[in-house]
């Protein structure tokens, strides 16, 4: 089993993940400045609340067609308590903070704030979820945090304040709901998705009807769930996706292109004015954005024993560098000599020590 073929299969991997992370960003990014259109409309209970219910009438239907043929690991008993939370942060704490934000500053400026969950996700994921980031990150992430004291335009009150403020919540609460979504994004991402949506819908719905709250018209209703279902739900699902592949840390490098697609749809579609903070906040955070998007991290690591359960590749031809376990004979399909297949079950990984690039993914939490 040639080392090349392994190493392709890793990068595959690890593509996929990119490239869903840059689908969930370009949908997000889009989105924000979107719903900013729409902040008159409603109060920022029901319009939060709307947003979720798009994305989980695009969840729900599409995780009950699928659950039969999923080759995923469902969400277990243990996974509870970090749903919950996610559901409470992500779903809940973050979209009322960004609907009350987007009211108090333009669409292109509200955009490149939500850059900031970059480096939230970025810090909680290193000091707290062992994820390793080297010095690139701490570059990216003061160049970050430059860009978004720029939008401040140097005001200590007023609407930019408070703006910028709801705004910094809302990007904190996304990202502690990204490191809690890359430790259960083993599990079926589509079905974490579509909890947490339906989770986060339910309560903020109820709520806003229980205390007679603003609705908007129904046509800014349908809009808002069309925006929810893209913006959310598709975005959840390949955020999750990319959580699993390349770790929250470079999945927070990827979406952070989220912002700067806000920013250009703002000036492109919107005809926001294009200002001097944002095109230099906007250079920064860029540069940023590159320096992270630049590093390739590879060195001799060692595996300790490890057990869990997920889905993941066999590959009779290529072999795996982490998955080369034995199965019972029932579990394998008819052509499992010949060609690759996928599965999910609990299984156990032997302890060993190899070289190769890697991310900070469930398999590469180590110490450096």
């Amino acid at each position: 089993m040639p080392q090349t073929s392994r190493l392709n299969s890793e990068m595959t991997s690890r593509s996929r993940g990119q490239w869903a992370g840059l689908s969930a960003a370009v949908l997000f990014g889009c989105s924000a400045p979107l719903i900013s259109t729409l902040t008159t409309t409603g109060s920022p209970l029901t319009l939060a609340g709307l947003l979720y219910g798009g994305a989980a009438l695009m969840l729900c239907p599409l995780q009950l067609l699928k659950a039969r043929q999923s080759q995923e690991t469902p969400v277990q008993r243990g996974d509870w308590g970090g749903l919950v939370m996610l559901t409470l942060l992500g779903g809940v704490v973050g979209p009322l903070a960004l609907v009350n934000g987007l009211t108090l500053l333009s669409p292109a400026s509200s955009s490149l704030m939500l850059n900031l969950e970059t480096v939230f996700t970025l810090l909680i994921a290193v000091l707290i979820g062992r994820e390793h980031i080297g010095s690139r990150g701490v570059i990216a992430a003061a160049l970050t945090i430059s860009g978004a004291l720029i939008l401040s335009e140097g005001s200590l009150d007023g609407s930019t304040w408070q703006g910028g403020a709801w705004i910094t919540l809302a990007t904190l609460a996304w990202g502690i709901d990204n490191t809690i979504s890359q430790r259960l994004s083993l599990r079926n991402p589509l079905q974490i998705a579509a909890i947490k949506s339906l989770g986060a819908t339910v309560p903020m719905l109820g709520l806003a009807f229980a205390m007679h709250e603003r609705f908007p018209s129904p046509a800014a209703m349908a809009f808002l769930l069309l925006i929810g279902a893209l913006g959310y739900g598709l975005s959840i699902w390949l955020d999750l996706v990319a959580l699993r592949n390349l770790g929250a840390a470079r999945e927070a490098v990827l979406f952070a292109a989220a912002p700067f697609i806000g920013a250009l749809f703002s000036v492109i579609v919107l005809q926001v004015q294009l200002t001097v903070a944002i095109t230099l906040a906007s250079l920064l955070m860029l540069i940023g954005m590159l320096v992270l998007l630049g590093e390739e991290h590879t060195h001799s690591h060692r595996h300790a024993l490890q057990r869990h359960n997920h889905r993941h590749r066999h590959d009779p031809q290529a072999g795996s560098l982490h998955h080369n376990h034995d199965h019972p004979l029932e579990w394998l399909p008819e052509n499992a000599n010949q060609e690759p297949f996928w599965h999910a079950h609990d299984h156990v990984h032997d302890e060993q020590e190899h070289e190769h690039p890697h991310v900070s993914d469930a398999h590469h939490r180590h110490q450096h």
